[in-house]
């Protein structure tokens, strides 16, 4: 309705209204995004691909241990591409984490599973969360998505 004459009206029956139907789940899939770093750019390395899409189907951990240079961080930085698209409820607990940091300002509703890849000098504190003014850490922020500790 555009007008309060036209809310009076509906409320003393000389007018009909049509409800708005919005389907929130259609919208939601229309803007699901895609991890820019794709899987499928991976060449060689058949084991460990074979090992991360395990990973992946089955929702568990993995460690990768290597020398520098392997391509640990390469592989770790595309597993989000092969995790399935994130669910209307996943994109809400995760967009829930991500607003208590007002990480969501420009971008709405979280639509990619994050990665999180924070720097191996990081605090117990910023890991966990918590702090003298409580915010979710890092294990927090990585919620529906991959933690990567290097």
């Amino acid at each position: 309705m555009s007008t309060l004459l036209e809310v009076i009206d509906f409320f003393e029956g000389k007018s009909t209204v049509e409800p708005l139907r919005i389907n929130t789940r259609a919208i939601f899939e229309e803007q699901l995004r895609f991890p820019e770093l794709d899987f499928a750019d991976v060449k060689g390395q058949e084991t460990i691909k074979r090992c991360m899409e395990i990973v992946a189907a089955g929702g568990h951990n993995i460690i990768l241990i290597g020398p520098p240079g392997a391509g640990k961080t390469m592989l770790a930085k595309r597993l989000p591409s092969i995790l399935p698209p994130m669910s209307l409820g996943e994109a809400l607990e995760t967009t829930k984490i991500h607003s208590v940091l007002g990480r969501v300002k420009e971008k709405g509703l979280v639509h990619s599973r994050p990665f999180r890849a924070p720097h191996h000098t990081i605090s117990d504190v910023a890991l966990v969360g918590g702090g003298q003014y409580p915010q979710p850490g890092e294990i927090s922020l990585a919620h529906n998505g991959v933690l990567f500790l290097d």
